[in-house]
């Protein structure tokens, strides 16, 4: 018999639930259930939510027809279950802690990272990138978003920052085809901070900073001569 009646809709959401609610949210989007205005709005809501029924709202209307569900809606499954949904990883989400999405991976044609009071890192370098376009969609509320992408990749960084900071980034190869992977970044960054960096395959930051200042000296030596 479930107890799910002895858990009253009017108390305070755990951070475990809330989380469940966003990554189902942003999945909703990846595979274009949603539109950006909406998610946007729906995603607000879920941190502000003071209740597991103001949770349970946000994600009720996106049931299947004809379904309807009283116990909190699971996350849905990290693999598409359709031939037209797009594969690979749809969402990176960091609630009250951090995590790290790095070596080889495979990003869907959009993909959305929240960071709330928390933080991660997509590193691109090895990233097995879709021809055309990628599409990264990045909300930092009280946390902090790190991106590394490689030197030869096509990259465009816009969005705003509020109370925070945020990167603005371009880095377009000499050559550019129409299926050569491009990795467009939306960023949206509430009193918190949103960082693209360029490295080298198997960089550390160090190693960045310091071929940076050589490349400098290097520039700086060549207008003196």
């Amino acid at each position: 018999m479930s107890d799910q009646p002895n858990v009253p809709a009017s108390r305070p959401p755990t951070a475990e639930r809330r989380d469940i609610t966003i990554e189902a949210l942003s999945s909703l989007f990846a595979v274009g259930r949603l539109e950006l205005e909406e998610f946007e709005a729906r995603v607000d809501r879920a941190i502000r939510a003071e209740t597991v029924a103001d949770l349970d709202q946000l994600v009720a209307d996106l049931a299947p027809t004809g379904e309807h569900r009283t116990a909190p809606v699971p996350a849905p499954p990290r693999e598409p279950m359709g031939q037209d949904l797009p594969r690979g990883s749809r969402a990176t989400i960091a609630v009250w802690s951090g995590t790290q999405r790095n070596g080889r991976w495979f990003p869907a044609p959009r993909h959305v990272g929240i960071a709330l009071m928390g933080g991660f890192e997509l590193d691109f370098r090895e990233a097995e990138l879709g021809p055309g376009t990628t599409n990264v969609y990045l909300y930092a509320l009280f946390g902090g978003i790190g991106v590394i992408v490689p030197p030869d990749l096509d990259v465009e960084v816009s969005g705003m920052a509020i109370m925070g900071g945020l990167t603005h980034l371009a880095s377009h190869p000499e050559r550019l085809e129409s299926q050569r992977p491009r990795l467009r970044i939306h960023a949206y960054a509430l009193m918190a901070g949103v960082d693209v960096k360029v490295r080298l395959p198997g960089e550390t930051a160090k190693e960045a900073r310091q071929r940076r200042r050589s490349e400098q000296r290097r520039l700086r030596g060549g207008d003196e001569e």
